[in-house]
């Protein structure tokens, strides 16, 4: 080997010796304080900040029931939302409210029975509408709900 090859060869051994010391010392403080946390403390500083359905949903374990003001407050969010964005689909809806669909799916059937809200379509393809506003948007097809009448043969 020549002088410059030892020479190259050291620096770089130092080098990935103080590389690797940084590393250590840098995983050390990081454990150290994720341990010095309190319990309550760890889970937060973590994760990113949760969506609004998630902060309340950790606080059921899994498969239990919402209680009413959490669909209180769904059902709420969805008709502020609705009413400033009519029209859209339940995707659309629950990205923006930061909810999944299958989350939504109850507030949006007991908005809709008891006529607060007026859907229109079938399945991915329905749109929500304010019921205020459904008079406007039925009037314009011409139709009604009515019976239709039968024709007697002569």
């Amino acid at each position: 080997m020549t002088d410059l090859q030892r020479q190259v060869s050291a620096r770089v051994s130092t080098f990935v010796e103080e590389i690797t010391e940084l590393a250590r010392q840098s995983a050390y403080e990081m454990l150290s304080g994720a341990l010095e946390q309190k319990p309550a403390e760890s889970g937060t500083a973590q994760r990113a900040a949760p969506t609004r359905s998630r902060a309340s949903s950790q606080s059921r374990r899994k498969g239990a029931k919402r209680t009413s003001e959490e669909l209180a407050e769904m059902a709420n969010e969805f008709l502020d939302y609705v009413g400033k964005n009519p029209g859209q689909r339940m995707e659309a809806i629950a990205k923006a409210l930061g909810y999944s669909t299958q989350e939504l799916t109850l507030p949006v059937k007991k908005l809709s029975a008891t006529g607060k809200l007026h859907v229109e379509g079938q399945k991915r393809a329905t749109s929500y509408f304010l019921a205020d506003d459904s008079a406007s948007s039925t009037s314009k097809s011409g139709r009604g709900k009515g019976r239709r009448r039968r024709r007697r043969r002569s």
